[in-house]
This record gives C-alpha cells, structure tokens and sequence, in this order.
C-alpha cells in the first residue's frame, strides 16, 4: 500500500503538473480508502516528505551491497552515495522540478526535506567522519553536530543545484559534488580549534 501511495504521488504531480491538494480525491483516483491511507501516512505532506527520504534509502541499500563501497574510506562512502543519489533523482527528475519550482535559492527554509535530513544525519553517523577530535567531550559532540548539519546544508545546495542543472548529464552537478564536498572534508579535517585548545591547556597547566 505505502509503495502504491508513493508513486500515484508522482503519477498525480507528473501528470497534473501540481500536488495534490486532497486526501479524499487523491484516494478516490487511487481506489483505497482513507482509513487505507491514513494507516501508512498522516497527510499529503507525508508522502512527499516519504519520496525524497526512500529515494535516499533505496540509493544507500543498493551501495551497501557492494564491496567496492563496503572497503571505502568515510568520505569516499558519501561521496558514492551522493553520486548514486543524483543518479537516481534522475529517474522522477520531472516530478523533482514541479515539487520544487519554487526553490529558489538554496538556503531558503522548504517543505517535504525533513525527513531525509533525518535519514542523511542518521547515515552520517555510521560513517564516523568526525575528524577533528580535541578530547574534550562537550566540544567533540558540538562540532560532530555542525560538521553533520554542514553536510547536510551542502546536500541541499548540490540537490537545487541539479534542479538548475541543464548541463549534459548534468556533469556540472557531478563538479560540484566533488568541489563542495573535497572543501568540507578538508575543513573538517582542519587541526586549527585542537591546536588553540592544546595551547590552552598547556597555559593552565602553568599556572
């Protein structure tokens, strides 16, 4: 039921060019009950949140089952998840483009991405990529949290970048997954706040 309610979702926006407004009327066309649908969604805001984040599971089960990406290092995991993840955003690409016409600029705050933010921070986490560790506890977990939210910001950034993407292949997006990325890793990787910590540790212990 769930899958047949996800993709009468895009079959109602692909071919009405707009999304559904109704619960009622979505049910209607797609001859189930309300209770039918109520018993796998709570809203029509739901579903379109539901498609976005199964797009990202079913990019991340089908790596996960190869042993190129099981002997990866962290960063080239993302990475093979962040190419797959275009590649199979290209699938509903047209559904993509009407949901989100009125995306435009990158950092504007949108509906229908909670959910996969939920799913991404959740697979970032068995990636450990938190580089810097200064061994203070308290500042190793506020920093794990920004590097997680900056990764999750720069997804949303490469993800409007496709929707604008009318490169062949979109190998434009491709150059910007690698460029936006390779930046984040590096800065995450920076010693600078573990250097001024350690100084500040060794001017205490003069004290």
């Amino acid at each position: 039921m769930r899958t047949e309610i996800l993709n009468h979702y895009i079959k109602v926006v692909n071919t009405q060019e707009k999304e559904p407004q109704s619960v009622f009327r979505f049910c209607e066309e797609l001859n189930i009950t309300e209770s039918d649908f109520y018993d796998e969604f709570s809203d029509l805001e739901a579903v379109k949140e539901a498609i976005l984040a199964d797009m990202w599971e079913i990019t991340v089960s089908a790596l996960e089952d190869q042993s190129f990406y099981q002997e990866a290092t962290s960063t080239d995991k993302l990475l093979s998840a962040l190419y797959a993840f275009v590649e199979q955003l290209k699938k509903q690409r047209s559904y993509f483009l009407v949901v989100y016409k009125s995306w435009s600029n990158p950092t504007d705050s949108i509906k229908g991405l909670k959910e996969f933010r939920h799913r991404f921070l959740d697979y970032l986490d068995t990636l450990n990529l938190d580089q810097m560790k200064t061994g203070i506890a308290p500042v190793d977990k506020a920093t794990g949290k920004i590097n997680q939210n900056a990764l999750f910001a720069n997804v949303l950034f490469v993800f409007h970048f496709w929707l604008n993407d009318r490169s062949k292949g979109f190998e434009k997006t491709d150059a910007c997954i690698e460029k936006v990325f390779t930046l984040s890793f590096e800065l995450m990787g920076n010693q600078t706040l573990k250097k001024a910590i350690d100084l500040g540790k060794f001017l205490l212990a003069q004290k």
